[in-house]
This record gives C-alpha cells, structure tokens and sequence, in this order.
C-alpha cells in the first residue's frame, strides 16, 4: 500500500478527515490528500514544531497559508484550530501525521482517525 493510499484510505476516506498528509521527520511530504495544499516550507514548520514546542505555541502554525493558533504542543502531537477548522498532528518513530477537520467534521473524530492511523505506525516501529 502505498502513502497516497494510507492517506486516501484510512484518513479521507473514512469521513472524519477533511484533509491530511503523511511526512517525513524531517518535513518531506510523503503523501497528501488531493484538496491539501500544503506546501514545503509548511510541512518544514510542522516538523520543527514537533522538536520546538514553545516555538510553534508562540507562533502558531499555517496550512494552505491559512494561520492556526497552537492549542497544545509536544515532542509527540501538536493540536491547532482556526474558526470552526483545526488540525491534529502525530509523530510516530519516522513520521508524522496530519488529519485537517473542516466545518461539518467532529474535531474529535479527526483526532481518533489521525491518532489510529499513528498508533498502527508506531506499532510496526514506523
């Protein structure tokens, strides 16, 4: 199976994630849902907010060049919301995960679909 699939299959697909990519520790985009735009500096600033807590809290986060505000952060998950629009990340052992939730998508769907999909990778040592 492929990253486009993981993405595709066990995140959009299941109706809980509006959008979401699969990256690499060091912010390369392995795979991403055809509507998420995220560009590089993006995924680049994702990865750094994992190693930088206190940084990405302060500053916040942007997806699509849209700004999030950074509710939670760690060396393990960073949780960000703008409006009724939010986002979960995930970091496993050689990635990390983000699940966007758009209006109408419970956040604490997208948090479990997201999460899921981290612990499975974590238990494969991923």
């Amino acid at each position: 199976m492929s990253w486009q699939d993981l993405v595709n299959n066990n995140l959009i697909g299941t109706g809980h994630v509006s959008k979401a990519a699969i990256c690499g520790l060091d912010g390369s985009i392995w795979g991403k849902s055809d509507n998420f735009k995220i560009d590089q500096s993006e995924a680049n600033a994702a990865a750094n907010g994992l190693k930088n807590s206190e940084g990405v809290l302060a500053s916040g986060l942007r997806f699509e060049g849209e700004k999030y505000f950074v509710l939670q952060a760690d060396s393990e998950r960073i949780i960000g919301k703008k409006t009724a629009n939010g986002f979960f990340i995930y970091k496993t052992d050689k990635a990390f995960i983000i699940g966007v939730y758009e209006s109408g998508v419970q956040p604490e769907m997208c948090s479990k679909t997201t999460g899921a999909l981290a612990d499975y990778f974590r238990s494969i040592n991923y």
